[in-house]
């Protein structure tokens, strides 16, 4: 689900950005990408930015310390990046620093979702937070989308739980492992179109759930 979530914010904002402008990709994959979203099929003059080698980076560097000039990117994407960060604030002020005036950010950043590597886990923040953030390091018209809600979540639990669990992995049992994977598969199909519902998405309980949150905003002029 989360990737998902992660792809379809994507697909959506991305065709957004003019053709051939520059956009630096901080932390993402230039091979081997996850998911289905390829920003290679957009025409667009794409910087690959890791700290480590083994994403293969255009450029090796930290994200706290971008090695790029002021206002070089007319966008930067951050995927699943800023909770691999002790400090989300510093990174989004080097962002800020080399978006041009106008420059656009777009964020995914996981809520409720299991901690994981790549290659450490340091939090997780509410979307006011972001808000909050996004304000002080320069930006302005800021959005910010729940990527799921309360089944959303629930059913990234239970599809990780069923491929986890390890008297599933058994030789004599993996077809009961892979029926229960088909069936939560396509029970995400109906989870999507519910947590679509203005019901659903007003409900208080329900909505204060998220697996995380896709975010766009502007750097001032």
């Amino acid at each position: 689900m989360r990737r998902y979530f992660v792809d379809c914010f994507f697909f959506r904002q991305v065709p957004r950005l003019e053709r051939k402008s520059r956009i630096l990709d901080l932390g993402g994959n230039k091979e081997a990408k996850r998911g289905q979203f390829n920003i290679e099929a957009y025409g667009l003059d794409v910087i690959y930015a890791d700290i480590t080698n083994r994403k293969r980076p255009d450029v090796r560097t930290d994200a706290m310390g971008i090695a790029f000039k002021d206002k070089t990117f007319h966008a930067v994407i951050c995927s699943e990046l800023l909770e691999h960060v002790i400090d989300p604030l510093r990174v989004l002020q080097e962002v800020s620093r080399v978006l041009k005036p106008g420059g656009v950010l777009l964020v995914c950043v996981p809520f409720l979702f299991r901690i994981h590597g790549d290659p450490q886990d340091f939090g997780r923040y509410t979307d006011f937070y972001w808000t909050r953030a996004l304000e002080k390091t320069g930006f302005h018209a800021i959005g910010i989308e729940k990527q799921g809600l309360f089944w959303s979540v629930l059913l990234d639990m239970l599809r990780g739980a069923v491929s986890n669990f390890a008297i599933l992995k058994k030789t004599s049992l993996k077809w009961i492992r892979r029926l229960a994977v088909l069936f939560l598969s396509f029970m995400a199909g109906i989870v999507i179109k519910h947590e679509a519902k203005n019901e659903c998405r007003r409900d208080p309980y329900f909505a204060s759930f998220t697996t995380g949150f896709g975010i766009r905003a502007a750097k001032n002029d």
